[in-house]
């Protein structure tokens, strides 16, 4: 059994240090194993991954933040950005959960920052998705669409279904706040033909949940309530409690609105519940303030409770200073974003404008060498030749790293390494090439310049019989 333990310690340990997990609990390992890993020797990057699955896994607790601060520290000692990165999601992810809205997004701002630094585009899915939330939840829904579009984009690109299945998620949310519901309705059932084939619990929570919102917001309310129970059951099987607890106060809303009171009562009690003992202001704030609401007129000593609890948990979420905060973090954002775009444009025109003198030197050589070779009164020697055809080769080598370099950037992730074994490999099909080519040049060159001789010899033989014919004298001794 314990020779079974460590093979399982082992090839999670490997997981954990090669694999780039992309969403919040995309990749699940088991916590028990994890937690052995750690305890035994590892080298500071398998650690830090090890840190950063432990605490993007264990289930609601304050380790998870102890864990990225580990993490943060250990991947700045060594420069480990992407470590780093995905550390500070989970930061975010822990005080998203939280509704410390500002902390939440100046973590995601910051992963976002560190994984564009290098092109970690596995980081950047994951804040993409994870900070669209925050914008959700603050009700800027425009700005959650866009960040949900760049995570859904980037999925669609690697092929990670499980953030596909997230992102489609929060913009069939997004776009159902909007009141646009036939794309809420698209992207939500995007969502849950995904999660459907993957049959985990988180993607199915959050698309049963989105479709159980749009049938609800349309009078639906039985089909509603069905997605939305499979939507409960499933945040119970993931066990995080905020999701638990979300899942309890989409219910009392639709009970609600069916006039179904007990039963509304009875979710928003056990929302309220998990909150409290689980210091989830968000929902806190929902169930206390629907629970005031029911309450009233009946029990109003405990409307009044719940109506102060209510606006604790709002000032806690939504007070004068976070708002402050969250929007000079934004306006950040937006004017760093605007820089990006800029020297993107800058770097895009130099591009194309190297690309085009890349392209013009290149013709201009080549127009040379095949001047040279067609024409029939120049002699040009094999050595003017085969500098001509070195000159080409380099302008050719250079275009091609100007044309490929991105998609060659694309595909090996910038890592150096991979690059330079490309061109190398591109030099190495164009150096035999170029050799053939010049000595098929130079062979022709070398019997046009014999044709040009003989001409002219012949030329200067028949111009000499010619002079002899006209005058006899110059002939005689």
């Amino acid at each position: 059994m314990q020779i079974i333990k460590k093979i399982i310690a082992a090839i999670l340990l490997f997981a954990a240090g090669f694999t780039e997990t992309t969403a919040q609990t995309t990749q699940t390992y088991n916590v028990d194993s994890l937690i052995n890993i750690l305890s035994g020797k590892l080298n500071d990057t398998s650690r830090i991954w090890a840190l950063n699955n432990l605490g993007r896994n264990i289930q609601n607790s304050d380790t998870t933040l102890v864990l990225a601060e580990q993490a943060i520290k250990l991947s700045r000692k060594i420069s480990f950005k992407k470590g780093e990165a995905e550390a500070y999601n989970n930061v975010g992810y822990w005080f998203n959960q939280r509704g410390n809205y500002p902390k939440a997004l100046e973590s995601y701002l910051h992963a976002i920052q560190l994984a564009e630094s290098f092109q970690y585009d596995a980081g950047l899915m994951r804040s993409y998705n994870s900070i669209a939330t925050v914008y959700l939840y603050l009700k800027n829904y425009n700005t959650a669409v866009e960040y949900s579009r760049k995570a859904r984009q980037l999925s669609m690109k690697y092929k990670d279904l499980n953030l596909q299945t997230l992102s489609a998620s929060w913009l069939s949310k997004a776009f159902l706040e909007l009141n646009r519901t036939d794309s809420a309705l698209k992207y939500a059932q995007e969502s849950y033909e995904i999660a459907r084939t993957l049959n985990e619990p988180l993607p199915l929570y959050f698309a049963t949940a989105r479709l159980g919102e749009i049938h609800a917001s349309e009078g639906n309310y039985p089909l509603a309530l069905e997605y939305l129970r499979l939507s409960l059951r499933n945040g119970k099987r993931d066990g995080r409690y905020f999701r638990i607890a979300a899942a309890h106060q989409q219910l009392a809303e639709v009970f609600k609105k069916m006039g179904e009171l007990d039963s509304c009562l009875s979710h928003a009690q056990k929302t309220f519940d998990i909150s409290q003992r689980a210091n989830l202001s968000a929902t806190l704030f929902n169930s206390s303030l629907l629970l005031s609401e029911l309450f009233e007129g009946k029990q109003d000593k405990e409307s009044l409770r719940y109506h102060k609890l209510a606006l604790a948990a709002q000032d806690s979420l939504f007070s004068q200073e976070k708002n402050q905060q969250i929007q000079a973090l934004s306006f950040g954002e937006a004017l760093r974003q605007q820089e990006i775009e800029s020297l993107k444009m800058i770097e895009k025109t130099e591009r194309r404008n190297n690309i085009q003198y890349g392209a013009i030197a290149l013709s201009l050589v080549l127009f040379l060498i095949v001047f040279l070779l067609l024409s029939h009164s120049i002699f040009a020697s094999p050595q003017l030749i085969r500098f001509l055809g070195v000159l080409a080769l380099l302008i050719l080598f250079e275009f091609i790293n100007l044309l490929l370099g991105p998609f060659i950037s694309g595909i090996t992730d910038n890592v150096p390494f991979l690059m330079l074994i490309i061109m190398v490999c591109i030099a190495g099909l164009l150096i035999p090439i170029h050799s053939r080519l010049e000595n098929i040049i130079t062979g022709r060159l070398v019997e046009k310049n014999k044709r040009l001789r003989l001409a002219a010899a012949k030329k200067m033989m028949e111009s000499v019989g010619v002079d002899q014919q006209e005058n006899p004298k110059i002939a005689k001794p």
